[in-house]
């Protein structure tokens, strides 16, 4: 019955929510190099930055981590539904270093781009959630935070 309940909640609100899509290409400093962090490592980054997020506003979380065309890096694709784009935008910049949002245009689509120390954000909006997620799951199944 509870479970029911929260169930209905979480629902009605992902209804209400605002959606973006978000790609992280993460950048570790160690031993005076760059380098790019192991998927497991990019898992437990997530989790913290979903912490981060959620300290000032309800939201839920979908991601995956696939290797980028060379095989050799990874990078990180979520799906965010969140109120507070503030906030949203200001943990995004937090967690990769960076102090500042650009408008890109590529062709007929824009989107937002943050660089940092520690890697590169882009977002965008999410005009057919169901594409986007299938475009997620094409190497990885996703994973949830609530």
């Amino acid at each position: 019955m509870i479970y029911q309940h929260i169930k209905t909640i979480l629902t009605c609100n992902l209804i209400t929510m605002n959606k973006i899509a978000v790609t992280i290409r993460k950048f570790d400093y160690k031993h005076g190099n760059y380098q790019n962090p192991s998927s497991k490592v990019l898992h437990k980054q997530i989790l913290k930055l979903h912490r981060n997020i959620k300290k000032n506003d309800a939201i839920y979380t979908e991601y995956s981590i696939e290797k980028d065309s060379d095989k050799t890096k990874y990078h990180t694709h979520l799906l965010i539904h969140y109120n507070n784009k503030k906030n949203l935008y200001n943990q995004l910049s937090r967690f990769i270093g960076g102090n500042g949002w650009k408008i890109r245009e590529s062709g007929l689509e824009t989107f937002d781009e943050c660089n940092g120390k520690y890697g590169l954000i882009h977002t965008e909006p999410v005009f057919n959630e169901l594409d986007y997620r299938k475009y997620m799951n094409k190497q990885e199944q996703t994973k949830t935070l609530i």
